[in-house]
């Protein structure tokens, strides 16, 4: 019997310089409604710009959350890029 389980390598902890950018089609997060702080990041679809791949990305599993930024990676391995609080507060949906 083998026991042994695919594991990803961790995403980096430290933001470090953007390598690939994405334009977020979907943000899911709980947001205080007084001062629109992101409480809580849920999920986010994105469009990788390098490679053209539309993913979801869960905490651990697509994006880290650091004290200053998330760091959204590619599931290709095309790269990252870090998104500031701020960026997500101010996303809209793109109108069709």
């Amino acid at each position: 019997m083998n026991l042994q389980t695919s594991v990803s390598p961790p995403l980096p902890r430290r933001a470090l310089p953007d390598s690939c950018h994405f334009d977020l089609l979907e943000v899911s997060a709980l947001q205080d409604p007084s001062s629109g702080r992101i409480v809580h990041l849920y999920s986010m679809v994105a469009r990788c710009l390098s490679c053209e791949v539309v993913f979801k990305a869960q905490e651990g599993q697509g994006f880290v959350s650091t004290s200053v930024a998330r760091v959204l990676r590619c599931p290709t391995g095309c790269g990252e890029q870090s998104l500031r609080g701020a960026a997500l507060r101010r996303w809209r949906p793109q109108a069709a």
